[in-house]
């Protein structure tokens, strides 16, 4: 699937509960490595008239002083609001590839907030 048209913004900044943030980083382990944190949801309308929670991915990883540092922004996942499934999630390929894209441009990580962002 391509990644879906927002045709709306219904909520610039919001917050997801405990259980679908776990269900999140749950699906990105078990569906494109290790890595990578789900973050910044927005509600938006996308095609087909659907709201759904959009976030942003976050390459993250935690340095040897065990703080959680982030390289920024990789992809994004959108989780449809009635039924709480992914519809859309930026393929592991296109990942790694923006993660070089990001290391490349000489991006450093920088640290993350611990629990949700």
């Amino acid at each position: 699937m391509m990644n879906p048209s927002v045709i709306k913004i219904l909520e610039e900044r919001g917050e997801i509960n405990d259980e679908l943030d776990y269900a999140l980083m749950n699906y990105l382990l078990k569906n494109r490595g290790t890595g990578y944190t789900a973050c910044q949801p927005q509600l938006v309308e996308i095609e087909g008239c659907k709201k759904a929670i959009k976030m942003n991915i976050d390459h993250t990883l935690v340095d040897k002083d065990n703080q959680l540092m982030g390289l920024g922004i990789v992809g994004n996942i959108y989780i449809e609001v009635d039924s709480l499934k992914v519809v859309y999630c930026t393929p592991a390929e296109e990942l790694v590839n923006n993660i070089e894209k990001l290391k490349e441009a000489g991006i450093k990580p920088q640290p993350r907030p611990k629990g949700k962002y």
